[in-house]
């Protein structure tokens, strides 16, 4: 029954790189096209922030505001509602009426730590129209895949409609901007009419627009004279169709693309979506024209698959590890018994968890392996209890039963002294808490297995199979000498024991702080994962233009560095910095380069010949020479000399809850003194040891011409938000209005 219980809930639980933790926090984003960091700050973060001393539960209050968008994420404190708090929190910003009407609309979301499954780039040297419309297709193919909950492309643009008027035969026909933009809105739409009664019944009148294209559009008469002449569109502006305008831009291993990620549902399996993914990536490739390739990157599931085979590895040398050691020390049989703990205990530990809404993640994984050293004790304890009765002369049932019940409350006192040391997880709050609550859950499952399959499934067995050896017998004999000098050691113990008592403090007292002032402390360790980060800031003047041309540079740059059987795949973003999977910052001037390698060759006996012979898996190896360590120091000192960078930091994907490793905020009222500051802290920091890529997000703005009314606008009754209009709608354009 538990064999066939665990194998199903095995099967059952989704898998994935780390558990799906919704975070205490909210984030609202609020966009306002062409506004600047201060007018941004001014109109639409302080009167957000200002709205929310009025709600509850609010613990720090964190925003940002760049070019032509607010941020503004709120910490809330442990015990808040946080599902209420977003409900007020919505009512609260819908109140607010002093929001420019050129602003969207605030949305609000609560953080997650979701991580996408697996991305695909669709790349090639065609126009950029053929890849969205190639990514697009492909989206509605991903999106059909069992398992997928949402297929996102990054910068996706659709087509417009674009109208450029020439303002010089504007000004000589005397046309005005809005006189156009009223004959578009008038013209490009279809309007009920309302119905008619007729002998067939009630018939519906709807007055048909223009056809939204290009000759429909240019024929739209502006004005009419009396002696039957039109003013059309198309002579005084130029009507095109083409893909709306980006503010980023991807490529991928050298050449332009556009990029898809995929994200699971939650009950789905990342291994398996992926291999779907890949699947359809394969079909894909031959179906799609020439010139048009598809890729794959940053795929997760990966690193699941590489601890699930770990974990494989190490219990099948922990198995075997525990056959020869009591096979060495008492027999076969006894052994035998024995390793039968370590798969019991740990499908009854997959029943708990699975009933209990876990998942396969690595924070699982690693609770697991943690787990494997312990299951094994209780066993070896009843077992060999039974097994020295059996050689004192007693019969096999009886031993077995006074084995198990001589030995219940110390092996019980035992299990739980080892679960007490890990419940103080359950106390740790926040998101690491709730990410990392799993492991304390496993290993008292694993433990609880444990003592199931020790006094319950043990003793039956051990009463039908033990049997005396005269090998083993012979085989303790051989012992005796080993233990005679462990006698002697204890004797000697027991009578100085108050020195050993002082010397066994002392030198766990200098091993403490040797420990404490020597050894690094680091929250989820540094794992060889592959895959680094590098995030380039150009100076601010950049458009997209110029750091696209400066990213084409970087990454003939990398092709001197990567060396043969090294680089997998490179993800070039222009225009977007992600900084964690629920953070990212937009600009034209941002670069950030998404470096995934190839695996690195095995190291030791388990990787080289354990693992693969027990996942039989003898042609996956890894081709990789260098680790990641070595390969991202060079990539550092090679872009530290590329002239035109302003600022760059490499990162590596870390386990666990995304984040920097230190953050220091600076609080106060004025800018100025606010960068002094900041420039003396980043000084300080670079000066220590060990710390590296220290940045800042406090930035100077871009050139700006600044405009105000003369006296010849007053004397026209021109106000300020006439000309803001006026020059906002000719220089960075104005949507008219949506149609399909």
């Amino acid at each position: 029954l538990i064999v066939v219980l665990g194998v199903i809930s095995w099967r059952s639980m989704p898998q994935e790189m780390f558990p799906v933790v919704e975070i205490d926090k909210v984030r609202i984003s609020t966009e306002f096209e062409g506004a600047p960091p201060e007018e941004v700050e001014s109109q639409v973060t302080i009167p957000i922030e200002e709205e929310l001393d009025l709600l509850p539960d609010i613990d720090v209050v964190t925003s940002e505001s760049n070019e032509g968008i607010s941020k503004i994420v709120i910490d809330l404190k442990p015990d808040a509602d946080v599902d209420e708090f977003v409900r007020d929190l919505r009512a609260t910003v819908e109140a607010i009426t002093d929001l420019p009407e050129e602003s969207e609309r605030p949305n609000i979301t609560r953080l997650k730590t979701r991580f996408p499954v697996i991305s695909l780039s669709v790349y090639g040297d065609v126009s950029p129209g053929t890849l969205v419309q190639s990514a697009k297709d492909i989206k509605s193919r991903l999106q059909q895949i069992d398992g997928v909950a949402s297929v996102s492309i990054a910068g996706e643009r659709e087509w417009e409609l674009w109208v450029e008027v020439d303002p010089f035969i504007m000004s000589a026909r005397s046309v005005s901007l809005n006189e156009v933009i009223s004959a578009l809105r008038n013209n490009l739409r279809d309007l009920p009419g309302g119905s008619l009664k007729a002998s067939e019944g009630d018939i519906l009148l709807r007055g048909k627009g223009a056809a939204p294209n290009i000759e429909a559009t240019k024929r739209i008469v502006l004005r009419s004279d009396s002696g039957g002449g039109q003013l059309v569109l198309g002579e005084v502006a130029d009507v095109q169709l083409r893909l709306e305008e980006t503010k980023t831009l991807g490529r991928f291993n050298n050449k332009p693309s556009v990029n898809l990620t995929i994200t699971k549902t939650a009950k789905a399996s990342t291994i398996e979506v992926s291999k779907l993914t890949r699947d359809l990536a394969a079909q894909l490739q031959k179906e799609l024209p020439a010139g048009i390739k598809v890729g794959l990157f940053s795929d997760l599931s990966i690193y699941v698959k590489t601890r699930l085979e770990t974990l494989k590895s190490s219990g099948a040398v922990g198995l075997v590890l525990v056959l020869l050691s009591l096979y060495l020390f008492l027999n076969f049989r006894v052994a035998a018994i024995t390793a039968m703990g370590i798969p019991v205990s740990f499908l009854v530990a997959v029943i708990i968890i699975y009933y209990l809404g876990y998942t396969i993640n690595m924070v699982s994984m690693f609770a697991f392996l943690i787990a494997l050293g312990m299951i094994v004790d209780d066993a070896i304890i009843v077992t060999e209890n039974s097994y020295r009765h059996m050689e004192n002369g007693m019969q096999a049932v009886a031993a077995a039963q006074r084995g198990a019940k001589e030995v219940f409350w110390p092996v019980m006192a035992s299990t739980c002294t080892t679960v007490a040391a890990f419940l103080p997880m359950f106390g740790v709050s926040g998101t690491l808490g709730l990410f990392i609550q799993v492991i304390p859950v496993v290993v008292t499952a694993s433990l609880v297995g444990s003592l199931l399959e020790a006094f319950i499934v043990l003793p039956s067995h051990s009463a039908e199979m033990l049997r005396l050896t005269k090998k083993k017998k012979h085989s303790r004999i051989n012992w005796n000498k080993w233990l005679e000098k462990y006698i002697f050691v204890v004797k000697y113990a027991l009578r100085n024991r108050y020195f050993i008592s002082a010397a066994t403090i002392g030198v766990l007292s200098v091993v403490l702080v040797f420990a404490k002032t020597h050894m690094p402390y680091n929250q989820f360790g540094d794992v060889e994962i592959g895959q680094f980060l590098v995030n380039i800031e150009a100076p601010n003047t950049y458009s997209i233009e110029d750091t696209t041309e400066l990213a084409i540079e970087i990454e003939k740059r990398f092709d001197g560095i990567f060396q043969e059987n090294e680089l997998d795949t490179l993800l070039t973003n222009v225009g977007v910095t992600l900084i964690d999977f629920n953070r990212l910052k937009l600009g034209s001037n941002y670069i950030q380069f998404v470096v995934d390698l190839k695996k690195p060759k095995p190291k030791g006996v388990v990787e080289k010949f354990v693992s693969p012979l027990v996942n039989m898996r003898f042609t996956a190896q890894g081709v990789r020479e260098r680790d990641t360590e070595t390969i991202l120091n060079e990539v550092r000192e090679s872009v530290a000399t590329i002239p035109g960078i302003q600022r760059f930091s490499i990162l590596r994907p870390q386990g666990g809850p995304a984040g920097s490793d230190i953050e220091v905020g600076i609080v106060g009222k004025e800018t100025e003194m606010l960068l002094s500051l900041s420039g003396e802290v980043v000084t300080f920091l670079r000066r220590i040891p060990g710390v590296r890529d220290v940045r800042q997000d406090l930035e100077p703005g871009k050139l700006e011409y600044q405009y105000t009314i003369n006296a010849r606008g007053r004397e026209l009754g021109l106000t300020q938000t006439q000309i803001a209009d006026a020059v906002r709608t000719g220089y960075l354009g104005l949507e008219v209005m949506q149609v399909n």
